[in-house]
């Protein structure tokens, strides 16, 4: 028996899979006895990869019900928050499911530490050097998997996972693996240091009952400073607040930043980001590059994605691509104007547009 594959969920599989594959699926143990994925026209095979330092990782590859033959595949990686990256059958649609039926990929997905049915470390205590760590010594171990032609290997990063796709497709590329592009929505290739920033000016210019826009300079200023000892002298947030009251009354407004963690992660997880050359990375990639922006991004500014594609076609020109969407936000929902998405407010979901756009950029390169 294939070690990746103990148990495979598809639409016609759905009604015994709950019971004939709720103990151990993969060499996993099933947690909470949950039915597993199923989506109309792809088979769902479950497996898992033990990444060498105590945790072993779920992962599920997607393939059309239909294919012949052995599939390039694209590799995801995901956003900041901890969480199984399962369809669920009651959830919510997304985007990932859109790639699963319609990319002519084979989806590869990998659960971090303690997501879904991996075990190991919890997630929201996992760093940033040990997330990336993962998923290259996992993809590596999928890439011989024999439902996967990896003559050509495409990466997705969405959020976050924007910062971590460039990582993980340049450490694959060095290891002899050709390339064929890299997608990302929802991050750019600026410094850590400059993302987090504009976090913070989003949070002071779009709330315009909360702000004046008098303040917002010294207060950016004060950011600045908590930031750069945040994120490059690697502070405690604790610390920092104790060297000044500008500090201390930033310490405790800077959004998603808690006791312990900011966004869920540990402290450490944005301290190593904060170190990383992203830019390096993009530079390195020999491979056609898709930009995706989306205008209200609650957290992004463009920047950071024209960063990325001028370098990339300065480097290799046009061979990268940057598709701006407007009036939509950091999750793929359409707002009327920036406030409301800044504040979440009636957004319509979008997700099969972006599907739309990277299925057909997919379609083009294989």
């Amino acid at each position: 028996m294939n070690r990746f594959l103990i148990c495979g969920a598809s639409a016609f599989a759905a009604a015994i899979s709950a019971t004939a594959c709720a103990e151990s699926v993969g060499g996993l143990e099933r947690k909470d006895r949950r039915a597993l994925e199923t989506i109309d026209g792809v088979a769902s095979h479950y497996g898992s990869v033990d990444v060498g330092d105590g945790a072993r990782l779920r992962t599920i590859i997607t393939i059309p019900e239909d294919a012949e033959a052995p599939l390039h595949p694209l590799l995801f990686t995901q956003w900041v928050s901890c969480g199984s990256i399962e369809i669920r059958p009651n959830g919510r649609p997304n985007v990932l499911r859109a790639l699963a039926q319609a990319s002519g990929l084979a989806l590869i997905r990998v659960e971090r530490s303690s997501d879904g049915d991996s075990v190991g470390p919890a997630c929201d205590e996992l760093d940033y050097d040990t997330e990336v760590d993962h998923y290259v010594a996992a993809f590596t171990e999928l890439l011989q998997d024999e439902r996967v032609d990896a003559s050509k290997v495409f990466v997705f990063g969405s959020s976050l996972g924007s910062t971590t796709a460039p990582l993980v497709a340049m450490a694959l590329q060095d290891a002899g693996y050709d390339i064929a592009g890299v997608a990302v929505q929802g991050g750019g290739a600026e410094t850590y240091l400059e993302r987090m920033i504009t976090f913070d000016r989003f949070y002071l210019e779009r709330r315009p009952d909360d702000v004046d826009p008098s303040a917002i300079h010294d207060e950016m200023n004060n950011r600045i400073r908590f930031h750069y000892e945040y994120l490059i002298n690697d502070r405690h947030p604790d610390d920092i607040a104790k060297d000044s009251a500008a500090m201390a009354a930033v310490r405790a407004d800077v959004r998603g930043l808690g006791e312990t963690n900011q966004y869920g992660r540990p402290f450490a997880w944005h301290q190593q980001a904060a170190k990383r050359n992203f830019l390096a990375a993009w530079a390195a990639i020999d491979a056609p590059v898709l930009v995706i922006y989306n205008a209200f991004d609650q957290f992004e500014a463009q920047y950071g994605a024209d960063v990325i594609v001028n370098t990339v076609n300065r480097l290799r020109p046009g061979t990268a691509t940057l598709v701006v969407r407007p009036n939509i936000g950091h999750s793929d929902d359409r707002f009327e104007t920036i406030e409301q998405a800044y504040a979440d407010e009636g957004g319509e979901t979008t997700w099969r547009e972006k599907a739309d756009i990277l299925t057909a950029w997919y379609r083009e390169l294989k």
